[in-house]
């Protein structure tokens, strides 16, 4: 142990230990640091990390639980009503009507007649093709919005992911730094203890040690807030062990892109929906029907009864100015699909640019911290020696550790924070996990 021999000099030499040591790696080899009753807070929200669990099943087990999945289904089902519609024989349900009429109640000479007729709907010139059509794309733009739903989620878990990566390296690190305060401060009460130093320098550890204790209780709670999160995200009680992403190839926002795809779908429904409308009317009867039916009529009572059958062919005509309501409100629809997908490709290109940009700057900025890691090392060994030789006090000692921790700090957020920032490159090109 650090403090076998309990001289300060092997306390701070365990403390250099501690922030030198951390692997160049994001994570460290092991698992995360077990929680319950090493926890400062009893406020604990269960957490597995699973090495066999990798972010693809984490976004797909994610899609199914994901509210949205209704309305991915329900443009399904949608597109399927449309085929059955235009897998019809028919244009529109069959219409059967009987009249009757007698002369009871007038001069009840006997006479009488029923009529009876079969109505039939019959599809358009085109009408039915049209229809067709709008089937075609209506479930073209189902599927590809279940993959464009499958990316939006994915950017969603990546980011509750890399929070959570980031809060748990924040605790790990406050953690730490937190175990070589107190080591320290009880180091440090030996030595008074000993009369080896002033009660003051005790005091000092005590408030760094507290200082330090708050700041650990702080990063815990937003660990567990980030794992809360998770939770609520993807409703499973386990994350993958390992999640970095490889840099994505793409370079530009193709026309492959998942997002864009699906509205480009989104448009070509609408434009279908555009002529099939065309074929009905806001009001009414702009369908073609042709009916068959049959007469049978009495002149007197006892009389010869008379029967017949009719034929009956309704064709509209000049109906242009009763479906420009319909068809003005699908132009306006296909209008604001267009207008959405012009503005999903700014956006695209924006996302895109500003995250290769944020990784250039990122991957700049871990080379610094790392830098200055190794000059805040360097510089707690000689603060070390020196207070050893006792060139140097306990205060001036403290300042140089913290400036070490804060550099610590920087180095394993800058890490994980360049991860981050290729999980949001990939997201931005619309690469699937």
């Amino acid at each position: 142990m650090c403090i076998e021999k309990l001289r300060l000099p092997a306390v701070l030499l365990c403390a250099a230990q501690l922030i030198a040591g951390i692997p160049p790696s994001v994570r460290a080899e092991t698992s995360p640091p077990p929680v319950g009753d090493s926890m400062l807070i009893p406020h604990v929200d269960e957490l597995e990390y699973d090495p066999a669990l990798t972010l693809g099943e984490v976004v797909q087990t994610t899609v199914t639980h994901f509210p949205r999945t209704h309305l991915a289904r329900a443009f399904d089902e949608e597109a399927r009503a449309w085929d059955r519609r235009a897998n019809g024989w028919l244009a529109g349900p069959t219409l059967f009507g009987v009249t009757y009429s007698g002369d009871q109640v007038g001069d009840d000479s006997g006479q009488w007649s029923l009529d009876t007729d079969l109505t039939f709907m019959i599809w358009k010139w085109g009408q039915r093709a049209a229809a067709e059509e709008v089937a075609g794309e209506a479930a073209r733009y189902a599927r590809l919005y279940q993959k464009a739903l499958y990316l939006q989620v994915a950017g969603s878990v990546r980011e509750a992911l890399w929070d959570l990566e980031l809060k748990r390296v924040a605790y790990e690190t406050a953690d730490q730094v937190l175990a070589v305060s107190e080591k320290l401060t009880e180091a440090v009460r030996k030595r008074v203890d000993a009369g080896d130093l002033p009660r003051t320098d005790l005091l000092l550890a005590k408030t760094d040690f507290l200082q330090h204790r708050s700041q650990a209780m702080s990063a815990e709670a937003e660990w567990m807030h980030a794992r809360r999160r998770y939770l609520n995200l993807t409703r499973i009680d386990r994350a993958p062990a390992d999640f970095e992403e490889a840099l994505s190839a793409r370079q530009s926002i193709s026309v492959e892109h998942p997002l864009l795809t699906a509205a480009s779908a989104r448009i070509e429904e609408e434009k279908a929906r555009l002529r099939f409308t065309r074929f009905e009317s806001d009001t009414g009867n702009q369908q073609i029907y042709f009916s068959v039916g049959s007469r049978h009529q009495h002149t007197t009572r006892g009389g010869p009864s008379l029967n017949g059958i009719a034929a009956n062919l309704t064709v509209p005509f000049g109906g242009g100015a009763y479906q420009a309501p319909n068809v003005a409100a699908v132009r306006t629809a296909l209008a604001e699909a267009e207008t959405r997908r012009g503005e999903l490709y700014r956006k695209l290109e924006r996302d895109l640019h500003e995250t290769e940009h944020i990784l250039q700057v990122d991957r700049v900025q871990l080379e610094q911290a790392e830098t200055r890691r190794q000059l805040a090392q360097a510089n707690l060994d000689l603060s070390r020696k020196a207070f050893e030789a006792g060139e140097m006090n306990l205060i001036d000692l403290l300042k140089v550790q913290v400036f070490a921790q804060e550099a610590l700090r920087d180095a394993q957020r800058w890490r994980v924070q360049v991860q981050r920032d290729i999980a949001r490159y990939n997201q931005a090109v619309g690469e699937l996990p």
